[in-house]
């Protein structure tokens, strides 16, 4: 009888996105720059509650009691979220405001109203008919539970962590002789493109002492990372070079996590 319930519900919220969207297509268009109502708001964050099974609903968050898990999901928030819901997890960056509909704000107390494992359900499975992708493929369900411990801190989260996060992101990727962030073309040496979210040559051989440019030819950011070989790139925006110094043998794959079918190997000899 509850399933039944829970499916008539469903159908009755489907129903009334599919009259808004006709109704808001017919009236404006379905352009992405009008901001969404406040019906057509409500009417949607219903929706994603429906879509996120009872029982994915009802888990538990295992590091609810760690009050320092979201500084572990702090550089995969970086990698994979920030783009669109800006470091601070608020939904100020370059395309969080751009998008239809708008990167929610993720102290906002309607989203923080949410279960803990809704977050789960959402950051594993993504959302259909808004920007948010499904990461199962690329998150752990430990990561992923840390990401949903990053997203209940959002609310206490202080401009001097995000400022020391960045800080710290800054230092690391910017260590010479081990990689750095370049303005512009790079010209000559070892060059790979990120061209039509693709690395170009997706297989690279090098050896130790070598420079890999990494140059990012799209209009939009990429970054490189790689668990194995141990480096991140931060995002690289349109026009720019990073550069990568071999200082081991071996073979790194490395992966774009802003889109993650992006995905590349260097091979590095002596």
């Amino acid at each position: 009888m509850l399933l039944l319930r829970n499916i008539l519900v469903a159908l009755l919220v489907i129903c009334l996105v599919a009259a808004c969207v006709a109704y808001f297509a017919l009236r404006n268009g379905l352009a992405a720059d009008r901001r969404p109502g406040r019906l057509e708001t409500a009417v949607a964050r219903r929706l994603v509650v429906q879509s996120v099974p009872a029982s994915a609903r009802s888990r538990t968050n295992p590091n609810a009691s760690n009050a320092d898990a979201w500084r572990d999901a702090s550089d995969h928030f970086d990698d994979h979220c920030a783009v669109c819901h800006g470091s601070d997890g608020r939904g100020h960056s370059e395309f969080g405001d751009r998008m239809y509909p708008p990167v929610p704000d993720l102290a906002d107390p309607a989203i923080q109203s949410m279960s803990d494992g809704a977050f789960f359900s959402i950051i594993q499975n993504g959302v259909r008919w808004t920007g948010m992708p499904a990461f199962r493929q690329e998150h752990t369900e430990d990561e992923t539970w840390k990401l949903v411990s990053f997203v209940r801190h959002v609310p206490q989260l202080k401009p001097s962590d995000v400022e020391q996060h960045e800080q710290h992101e800054h230092h690391e990727h910017g260590e010479p002789g081990e990689a750095g962030t370049t303005g512009g073309h790079e010209h000559g040496g070892k060059t790979i493109a990120m061209d039509g979210t693709s690395f170009e040559p997706s297989s690279f051989t090098v050896k130790v002492g070598d420079t890999v440019t990494f140059t990012n030819k799209d209009p939009f950011p990429h970054n490189i990372v790689s668990k194995a070989g141990g480096f991140r790139s931060g995002d690289v925006d349109s026009d720019q070079s990073w550069q990568f110094h071999a200082t081991k043998p071996g073979t790194f794959p490395y992966v774009c996590t802003l889109h993650p079918g992006m995905k590349g190997t260097i091979i590095v000899k002596q």
